[in-house]
């Protein structure tokens, strides 16, 4: 499950630096941590309900409005 442990520090981490960040850098942060996402997660399958496609909703749920 080392997997899961990267989706929830990255969820952790793009939360905790929503507070910190202007709203552009925060955005590029996710963006980064999506891109990371997706090269540690070449190997699962793809389908429907994917850890790939629960992490980046989870990701994108931390940004904030402008």
């Amino acid at each position: 499950m080392w997997i899961g442990r990267i989706c929830i520090f990255g969820w952790l981490t793009a939360w905790f630096a929503g507070f910190f960040m202007d709203f552009n850098s925060h955005r590029n942060y996710v963006a980064f941590l999506e891109r990371k996402l997706r090269k540690a997660s070449k190997f699962l399958p793809h389908g429907k309900f994917t850890v790939r496609k629960l992490m980046k909703r989870s990701l994108r749920s931390t940004l904030r409005n402008k």
